[in-house]
């Protein structure tokens, strides 16, 4: 897992998703909450944040955001929501809490969970009936949901992190110092563990990541020793005095290629600047 950098411009934005049209969106998601708030019927423009699939993968690199591997050659991926829309509903349309991910990571292991260790974030107040004029209306669904295109990512990580949650958001925190990696040549796998010396969030984070995401699942874990054999074919030639294998190290940690985050580390360990 690598942190993410998000789209925020209109022109990489679906329209859907940010001014206007997020504004019609988050005004018939609050009057779906006061017609029945114990279930939301999430068809037509409530949950078609299919459109906005195409931006959330560009922002991966064709990579699911949580495992890292390659998503285009399996499976189409989906928009997860990290904070569930079972629970957050009011986020549900907040593109801040979606991330590009794989069906197996989303559909197979996270699911609905979402572990945290502080306080659960409140959901906004509603009034009994929704206000009639625009202007009072736009300051309602202002404060549901975020519009990603002014969205200040160090106040959404301020006022989210208070809920302290086990997963990594890989959009809002960086995931590298807190994950380390073991080689298990007799399977042919490479894990996910928890580093030396780990601070307590890396301690949560990473075992979230392995219970919640399946992220040391036996196929992932062999598909990334794949790419960690040739990280260390490649390191042991470089330090044999073959400068272009030192290329090669710095192609395989670059945020477009799959693993990027374990290769950084094994990169690191191997001495070689990334």
């Amino acid at each position: 897992m690598i942190k993410i950098q998000r789209s925020r411009t209109t022109d990489r934005l679906h329209a859907g998703f940010t001014g206007d049209g997020l504004f019609v969106k988050l005004t018939g998601l609050a009057q779906a909450r006061l017609s029945n708030p114990d279930k939301i019927d999430w068809t037509g423009i409530l949950g078609d944040w299919k459109k906005i699939k195409p931006v959330l993968l560009a922002d991966s690199f064709g990579k699911c955001g949580y495992c890292e591997a390659p998503t285009s050659a399996v499976a189409y991926g989906d928009v997860e929501h990290f904070r569930p829309k079972s629970v957050y509903w009011w986020l549900a349309l907040c593109v801040d809490n979606y991330v590009f991910a794989c069906q197996i990571c989303n559909q197979m292991h996270k699911k609905d969970e979402f572990p945290i260790s502080g306080k659960r974030l409140p959901a906004p107040r509603l009034p009994k009936v929704l206000p009639k004029t625009d202007r009072a209306l736009r300051k309602l669904v202002g404060a549901i949901s975020p519009d990603p295109a002014t969205a200040n990512e160090v106040e959404l990580l301020t006022a989210w992190l208070i809920e302290e949650p086990d997963l990594l958001h890989p959009y809002l925190e960086d995931p590298e110092p807190l994950f380390a990696w073991k080689a298990i040549e007799s399977n042919r796998e490479v894990e996910l563990v928890v580093p030396e010396r780990a601070s307590p969030r890396s301690r949560r984070a990473v075992d979230a990541a392995i219970k919640y995401l399946g992220l040391n699942r036996e196929t992932l874990a062999r598909q990334r020793y794949t790419v960690y054999a040739s990280l260390k074919n490649s390191v042991r030639t470089w330090k044999a005095g073959d400068p272009q294998s030192l290329e090669h190290i710095y192609y395989l940690c670059e945020s477009e290629q799959p693993f990027a985050g374990m290769c950084r580390y094994f990169a690191r360990l191997a001495g070689a600047a990334i």
